[in-house]
């Protein structure tokens, strides 16, 4: 059975090493065997997991004969996406606070149309109408900004 696998992982990161350095290389290296290496890869096991000393050691040839570095990408990009998503969540909020306030704004719009002091009394008149239409369409343009957002995550 095939394992799915997350390409932001130490694992996916083990593997593209593994298939540029030798077994030799790893050898000397890490002083481990590439098939020792490939179970570190393996996210299901638990019981082997690559030394950090390995990692910095690795990094540094992969740096010295393939001018890559696939450890410091995998935390770039590892972090960047952690970030990414508070982000979201605080965008989220934040969208989520403004239609509370453009709720309140409907309202009061409501409320002044509807008054007795207001210039078409109980009934609500063109420019009234129009107001009100522009509350609304301020809420689904919030609306809108947090559907944009779940979709994003």
């Amino acid at each position: 059975m095939t394992k799915t696998k997350t390409i932001i992982s130490i694992e996916h990161t083990l593997k593209e090493i593994l298939h540029k350095l030798s077994e030799d290389d790893i050898k000397s290296i890490t002083g481990k065997s590439k098939s020792y290496i490939y179970k570190c890869a393996d996210s299901d096991d638990t019981d082997r997991n690559i030394h950090f000393k390995h990692v910095l050691d690795l990094e540094k040839s992969m740096l010295k004969y393939h001018n890559k570095t696939p450890f410091t990408n995998l935390l770039k990009d590892y972090i960047s996406v952690e970030q990414k998503e508070v982000s979201h969540l605080q965008n989220i909020s934040h969208e989520v606070m403004s239609i509370g306030g453009r709720m309140g704004d409907l309202m009061d719009s409501i409320n002044e149309s509807t008054d007795e002091k207001s210039s078409g009394g109980t009934k609500i008149v063109p420019h009234e109408k129009e107001k009100i239409y522009d509350e609304i369409q301020k809420m689904d343009e919030q609306l809108i900004k947090i559907k944009a957002i779940l979709k994003s995550l």
